[in-house]
């Protein structure tokens, strides 16, 4: 049994069916992103149960974690696990493999990069051909608000060089978003699409595994982030999954309608923003400003 089946079995189970009807929504929805994550190369929906393991798992966990947050990922993986002990109970399973994987503490994150920092990472990223994917990995998120599990998967089906656009469906909800490609970067990628256009990943790893090429995984991504921020003299606490922020944030301190940054995040309403609006100076500036009026 494939995990996707897995996912769909549960779903028409009496145990779904007495959840509330919002704990329906959100299980379900959660579960059916979960079946279309991009794990090592692979499709998370075509993996059979049997080999889903301890490390797979962690990976899984990193994913998420990367991808959004590390609440988000501890969230993620208790959905995970109602899975993972329904299948113990049907005998399908005899371990939760998720159960096993060490949690984090969850601690909101108000990390902003800066437009400098980001140019001075780019900047030593791209002196160096080992660090290239990564400097791409970092414009692509920051260009493009985006998080960072659904650039490391982008194939190369995705992206029209010639039309300027690349199309991206979301990981965490599905929602899909049709992007402009800035000239300086389809210049790059034009360059990337010479070196890599062999296998189907933007920025895969360099080297193969059994045969095939598959996307940086989470460890190579920090590790490869950890190298460029020494070099360019930048904060440790900086990471690639607080890009997709700062984009957002830098979009409403410039004033851009929320409507207009919906279509470019893939928010699915005007109100799912309001959260990015305490990481705003202006909008701080603006509300002390106007109790003084008042």
């Amino acid at each position: 049994m494939r995990f996707k089946r897995a996912v769909d079995e549960y779903l028409n189970t009496r145990q779904f069916a007495s959840l509330a009807a919002s704990s329906q929504k959100g299980y379900e929805s959660a579960l059916l992103s979960f079946c279309r994550m991009s794990i090592g190369g692979r499709t998370l929906g075509n993996i059979p149960i049997k080999n889903i393991n301890v490390p797979l798992c962690t990976e899984i966990y990193d994913t998420w974690e990367l991808g959004v947050s590390t609440a988000n990922a501890n969230h993620c993986a208790r959905i995970f696990s109602v899975l993972m002990n329904y299948l113990i109970t049907m005998e399908k399973l005899t371990v939760n493999p998720m159960s096993r994987v060490r949690k984090r503490t969850s601690e909101p994150r108000s990390v902003i990069w800066t437009h400098d920092q980001v140019l001075s990472f780019l900047d030593t990223a791209f002196t160096k051909f080992d660090w290239r994917n990564i400097g791409l990995i970092v414009l692509m998120c920051y260009e493009w608000a985006q998080r960072p599990i659904d650039i490391r998967n982008l194939t190369w089906e995705q992206l029209d060089l010639d039309e300027g656009v690349v199309t991206i469906t979301q990981t965490k909800r599905g929602a899909t978003v049709e992007l402009p490609i800035p000239d300086n970067l389809i210049t790059m990628l034009k360059q990337q699409k010479e070196d890599w256009d062999f296998q189907p990943y933007v920025v895969p790893q360099h080297r193969p595994q059994d045969n095939a090429y598959r996307p940086l995984t989470i460890s190579q991504m920090t590790s490869l982030l950890a190298e460029v921020k020494a070099i360019a003299g930048l904060p440790d606490e900086l990471r690639v999954g607080d890009l997709r922020k700062t984009a957002i944030v830098q979009m409403i301190e410039s004033d851009v309608d929320h409507l207009a940054i919906q279509s470019v995040s893939g928010h699915k309403n005007v109100q799912s923003l309001n959260p990015y609006n305490k990481f705003s100076l202006k909008t701080a500036k603006s509300a002390l400003k106007r109790r003084q009026r008042e």
